[in-house]
Order: C-alpha cells, then sequence, then structure tokens
C-alpha cells in the first residue's frame, strides 16, 4: 500500500491540442494503459490560454497511433487555479507558457518546470532518488529554463514537424516517467 498519493504531473503547451496531449497520452502509455491503481505517477494535460473543447491535433494523434497508443476522446482545456492547486508539478512545452502561468498564478510558478529543463534536471539527480525525492533533487538542481529548451510547435507544420516534436518529447518522457514513477521507462515499442 502507498504511504503518499502519487506524484501528479500537468503537461502544458498553447491549446492542448498538440504537444502536451501527445506528452499525456504517451506517459499514460509509459505507466502501463491503463495505469496501475497503485501506479506512483498520475498525468494530464491543459493549455494556457487554452482553447478549451477540441479534438486532438490529426497530426499528433497520427504519431500516437503509430507508437501504439490512443489518441481518442481527448477533449482540450485550460489552465486554471483549480488545475494547478491540484497537481504536483507542471511541465511546459515553451518558455512562454512558463512565463504566462508565473505572472497569472505566480503562487504556483515554483513548481512549474520547462519540459527539457525538467530532464535535464532529473538527469543530475543521483539514480538512487526516484519519485517524490527526485522531483525534490531537480527542484534544487535545476538550471534556469530558456528559449532555447522549448518543444516547437508542430501544429499545422506537418509531418516531419510533428514527428520532431513526438521524438523530442519522447525522449524526455523516458527520463520523466522513468525516475519520476520509479520504473524503467523504455520507448522502443
Amino acid at each position: 500500500m502507498r504511504s503518499h498519493p502519487p506524484l501528479h504531473v500537468l503537461f502544458v503547451c498553447t491549446a492542448n491540442i498538440s504537444r502536451s496531449p501527445y506528452a499525456e497520452r504517451r506517459a499514460v502509455q509509459l505507466l502501463g494503459a491503463p495505469p496501475p491503481p497503485e501506479a506512483a505517477l498520475r498525468v494530464s494535460s491543459a493549455g494556457v490560454p487554452g482553447f478549451p473543447g477540441r479534438e486532438m491535433d490529426p497530426e499528433m494523434g497520427a504519431r500516437l497511433r503509430e507508437r501504439g497508443a490512443d489518441h481518442l476522446g481527448h477533449v482540450s482545456r485550460s489552465v486554471s487555479a483549480q488545475i494547478l492547486a491540484d497537481v504536483d508539478v507542471v511541465v511546459t512545452m515553451e518558455y512562454a507558457h512558463r512565463m504566462r502561468i508565473a505572472t497569472s498564478w505566480p503562487e504556483h510558478a515554483p513548481k512549474v518546470f520547462g519540459l527539457q529543463q525538467l530532464t535535464d534536471a532529473l538527469e543530475r539527480v543521483p539514480t538512487s532518488a526516484s519519485g517524490r525525492a527526485a522531483l525534490e533533487g531537480a527542484l534544487a538542481l535545476a538550471r534556469p529554463d530558456s528559449l532555447s529548451w522549448d518543444v516547437a510547435d508542430p501544429y499545422r507544420r506537418g509531418r516531419k514537424a510533428a514527428r520532431a516534436a513526438a521524438a523530442e518529447i519522447d525522449e524526455a518522457l523516458a527520463v520523466i516517467v522513468g525516475r519520476l514513477a520509479g520504473i524503467p521507462a523504455v520507448l522502443g515499442n
């Protein structure tokens, strides 16, 4: 029996129709779709500013299908104070998303990371740490986020852009899911 609730990770992009739902669905797949009730990690996604009520972008949905994950049923939503209050860490796809959250909800700024920023920090945390200990280590070791770590928005930019975004997110998720869930994340499937 778990002594504490699972970590809850929120992935954020602009509209919550491409990058963040892709990250959410791939993380679920890595955890075992559906994740077991005792899973150490929960994931969700939202957009800032967001465009609520939209399906996932077809190109990113195709990238999920190629990897054996499900894209159906996604409905976009916007970041809100309540959503932020309910998560342990926010992972943004662009520096601009991070800044918008920090400006609109400054009380949540300490738990907001860029995708590559969190990946970099977790890779520098001792491998013996996982779950909350790995997250606390990442908070202490995180280098400043920057525009150079942005995941380019693939929306309406074709298959090549979607593949590049998916590959970049997959590489980061191997570290994030593995370290925060305390399991080795294998993306070869």
